[in-house]
């Protein structure tokens, strides 16, 4: 019903305005209307209330279609709007919720959608009870409980840090891309190491031996060693390796092979290397395979050149060859020459001589 307005009349009691009983229907009209829409037609419902310039609704119920605009200002204490096809809230300002308990967003469409002037750069969605976060509308991460799945690349600043709530900076990767842990490194027993090329070149097994399936490569002059003895083992640019103690060897071979025509040991007498004694090995054209078995017994080995003494006991005639013919004069023998321990060879004649002169000697004697 458009308001009915009362018809006053141009002057009082001019007889052209509204009787008495017409303006006292308009008015009950216009009330009933208001009562109606505002209450139970016979009351105002409670909670609202009206000053000149402000209607207010105490925890409203506000159901059906809105045309139009519906603004609200001030402060609204409690409000439900139910049965709104679709809802746009304009502002040319900042909007700001404030709850001095919770702000609930219940969408049942599973959507909510983040826009800029109308352009969507982000939503939140719910997937089997996961939420879902894209950015514009490609899937950025997915919650699943207390676990996060990213879709794409995870970026920290120059020199940031990932940790946990007891060590913050358990890794720390430097703007070159090198990653430093700040304590151990463990992988499952039998695990692997490797690179986008070889998955598996380094195997760690349970027992901490680890296998590499490739080279090992160290710097030039670089070492390898244990927690006592940090270079036990270095290797030269040239390929020398350098020892900074003793060898063993447990399977009791030593197999030595070279570019050249000759394998050598070098023995060194002192620690400041002037000099050393070579064993070297018959050359390539020799053919040889001959096995020298050292003596049982400690001694000192004599070379070709060598000025040191044999011990007689050390040489062997019993598994000699016979010479297979009568001794001549000159067969030779070796003679400790005047007893002074320098050893010469002489021959058999000379045995004859002095064996000669002796029995002249005798005969003289015995006249």
């Amino acid at each position: 019903m458009a308001k009915q307005i009362l018809a006053l009349g141009t002057t009082a009691d001019d007889g052209t305005g509204d009787n008495l009983r017409v303006g006292g229907d308009k008015i009950n009209d216009n009330f009933l209307e208001l009562y109606t829409a505002l209450g139970d037609g016979d009351s105002i419902s409670s909670g609202i209330s009206a000053s000149a310039t402000v209607i207010s609704l105490v925890d409203p119920n506000i159901s059906g279609t809105i045309a139009g605009t519906f603004a609200i200002s001030g402060t609204q204490t409690a409000a439900t709007i139910t049965t709104l096809t679709s809802t746009t809230v304009n502002s040319g300002s900042t909007i700001t919720l404030d709850a001095t308990t919770d702000i609930v967003l219940d969408a049942d469409g599973g959507d909510i959608f983040f826009k800029d002037a109308g352009t969507t750069f982000g939503s939140a969605t719910n997937s089997s009870g996961n939420l879902i976060i894209k950015s514009g509308t490609t899937t950025a991460a997915t919650f699943a409980g207390a676990n996060v799945t990213l879709a794409g690349t995870l970026k920290i600043p120059d020199a940031g840090t990932i940790g946990n709530a007891s060590v913050a900076d358990v890794i720390t990767l430097a703007s070159t891309g090198i990653v430093t842990f700040k304590d151990d490194i463990l992988i499952k027993d039998g695990g692997t190491i490797g690179v986008a090329s070889a998955t598996t070149a380094m195997t760690i097994s349970s027992a901490g031996i680890v296998t590499f399936v490739d080279d090992i490569l160290i710097k030039d002059a670089g070492t390898i060693g244990n927690a006592t003895t940090a270079a036990a083992i270095q290797i030269e640019a040239d390929g020398d390796i350098v020892l900074s103690d003793d060898l063993y060897i447990s399977g009791g071979l030593l197999d030595l092979k070279n570019e050249g025509s000759v394998s050598q040991i070098k023995l060194y007498c002192e620690s400041s290397n002037a000099h050393a004694q070579v064993l070297q090995s018959a050359p390539h054209s020799l053919a040889s395979s001959s096995v020298c078995v050292l003596p049982t017994l400690s001694g000192t080995l004599i070379g070709t050149g060598d000025t040191g003494t044999l011990p007689i006991v050390a040489i062997d005639i019993d598994g000699g060859t016979d010479v297979g013919a009568d001794l001549a004069t000159t067969d030779l023998i070796i003679i400790d020459d005047g007893a002074g321990g320098t050893n010469r060879k002489a021959a058999l004649s000379r045995i004859v001589t002095l064996t000669e002169g002796g029995a002249t000697a005798l005969a003289i004697a015995l006249g």
